[in-house]
């Protein structure tokens, strides 16, 4: 009997090394899958992500573009100096605003909240801009200078938020007081003889 049982027992651990070698290549296998895919994931994140950045740099470009040239067209146009025909001024402002407001909506579909926020106080100060030229905005042709200069200090707002997303660091925002001249004879205060 004791030849049995030692047969028995040999033919049992065979099943039982049999039992931990497939256990085992099983527990491994799911280990390096679980890995395998948690990488491809984050592989795939880390595109997306480097592609969207790169999509949105190309979109601000764009919006940053036709909002200056929204905000140009409608400083030239006939409610400020007639520098060109009415009728020329109004088709200008118009193919701009249109422009403008093509990339906007884009600019709502790709950006981070913040940037959005801010894009939107751009863009409806540029359509209160507009509005104003036809006489149609809400404030009144009377304040179209300090509109004008609120779109400006909305696109350093717009721009700071846009920087943010890209993970830039600091302001594109001119400093209080800042003066282009500062250091030349046409500085702010200098007159004539501060030049001598």
């Amino acid at each position: 009997m004791p030849t049995f049982d030692c047969l028995a027992l040999a033919a049992t651990s065979s099943y039982v090394a049999a039992g931990f070698g497939l256990a085992g290549s099983l527990i491994g296998g799911a280990i390096a899958g679980t890995v395998s895919l948690r990488v491809a994931r984050e592989a795939r994140d880390a595109a997306e992500r480097s592609w969207m950045r790169d999509n949105r740099r190309e979109i601000y470009d764009r919006f940053l573009s036709t909002a200056q040239k929204l905000l140009i067209a409608c400083e030239a146009s006939d409610a400020h100096g007639r520098r060109e025909p009415a009728a020329d001024a109004r088709a200008t402002v118009e193919r701009a605003h249109v422009d403008f407001f093509e990339v906007y909506g884009v600019v709502q579909t790709v950006a981070q909240r913040p940037v959005v926020d801010a894009a939107r106080v751009y863009g409806y100060r540029l359509l209160e801009l507009k509005l104003g030229l036809e006489a149609r905005g809400r404030l009144g042709p009377g304040k179209l200078d300090r509109v004008a200069q609120l779109v400006r200090l909305a696109r350093h707002d717009t721009i700071d938020a846009m920087r943010a997303e890209l993970g830039l660091t600091g302001s594109a925002r001119p400093p209080d007081g800042f003066d282009p001249f500062a250091g030349t004879d046409l500085a702010a205060g200098a007159g004539p003889s501060a030049s001598r």
